[in-house]
């Protein structure tokens, strides 16, 4: 960053580095001050409801920082970290890292090219990952490159197609990814921070609210869903019956199940919840791969055909309708639009 405005937006864009770390370690400001009444402290309070907020609903919306809003911006990341800590729930906290990670990504995409040259540099710096860029690519060595790399789905990411002489070269796309999974590993394992009960009452009028938002949305996931069971074809019941048993599915299985339930339009969160019976559930894992899936990535995924299906030993016994498709969802929008199409199988 060449200069003093620079540096506060990079802070304000990304103040879960060591630079905003030290920005407010030398600050005057205080727990006690955030929480005085002034319309500083004001600001930053709603900002931090705000940042958990989004966090909680799954808004990928990342609001744009003023060139006054700088500093509230990373008071703010200060403040939301102490409320997911004070609420101390595991799926806020993981939901809080995955919504910094995607702040990250968006904000290194959407930023300038000057910029976010400046910025990726300066990231990389931060996680300890020297790199050199030559003709608009970036060359890292392989060790630091595989720390961030083991979510990442897609041949690009494979050891064969990443490795030459110790060094990974690296398109501007493909760096913002592997930072984007750094920022989340970096703020999930800093938190829950370990905070006084007194500390936690006091942000208690803004914590009670944000539990009750967070009830509200696991309540609706256990309540119901976007997929009318009915309409599902015979392969993706069998497979959701399979889950709900308790049993692990296969890789293709997995895939096929997954992206079919995001392309019908069930949320990340509900699919994630779907896979908690199974014996190697991990839930950091399952979500990263489930909004890799539905998009998160840049490319929307289609769930297999039936011949890929059949292939990977995952078509079960058809019904009429299924041997007039040739595509799981082509079986469902049927049968959403005509409930009475083909022969009827048992939900389970």
């Amino acid at each position: 960053m060449t200069d003093a405005r620079s540096m506060e937006e990079y802070l304000a864009l990304f103040p879960y580095t060591s630079a905003a770390a030290r920005y407010v370690e030398v600050s005057t400001k205080t727990f006690e001050s955030l929480l005085s009444v002034g319309e500083f402290s004001k600001r930053v309070l709603n900002k931090s409801v705000e940042r958990v907020t989004r966090a909680i609903s799954g808004d990928i919306h990342v609001p744009s920082v003023g060139n006054d809003d700088y500093e509230v911006e990373i008071f703010s990341y200060v403040m939301a970290r102490a409320l997911v800590s004070c609420i101390n729930e595991t799926l806020l906290v993981q939901r809080y890292a995955n919504a910094e990670a995607r702040d990250a990504y968006n904000n290194l995409r959407h930023a300038d090219e000057r910029s976010q040259d400046g910025y990726i540099l300066s990231l990389l710096g931060d996680f300890r990952m020297p790199a050199s860029i030559k003709k608009n690519a970036f060359q890292l060595y392989f060790a630091d490159v595989i720390k961030y790399t083991g979510r990442l789905r897609g041949p690009q990411w494979r050891l064969v197609n990443l490795l030459y002489r110790g060094r990974v070269t690296l398109a501007k796309g493909e760096i913002i990814q592997i930072l984007a999974e750094a920022v989340r590993l970096k703020v999930l394992t800093g938190l829950p921070l370990k905070l006084s009960g007194k500390m936690c009452e006091e942000l208690s009028p803004y914590t009670s609210p944000l539990k009750k938002a967070l009830s509200q949305v696991l309540l609706r996931q256990e309540e119901s869903g976007p997929v009318v069971l009915e309409a599902c074809p015979p392969c993706i019941k069998a497979l959701l019956l399979q889950v709900k048993a308790g049993k692990n599915l296969s890789h293709p299985a997995r895939f096929a199940l997954t992206s079919f339930l995001a392309n019908i339009g069930m949320k990340e969160d509900e699919i994630v919840l779907l896979y908690q019976m199974s014996p190697d559930f991990d839930y950091e894992l399952t979500r990263y791969q489930v909004e890799h899936i539905k998009g998160s990535s840049g490319k929307d995924y289609i769930p297999p055909g039936c011949s890929t299906m059949e292939t990977y030993g995952n078509c079960v016994e058809s019904d009429g309708l299924c041997r007039r498709i040739a595509h799981p969802l082509s079986y469902y929008r049927l049968r959403i639009k005509r409930p009475d199409a083909g022969v009827k199988t048992s939900t389970g």
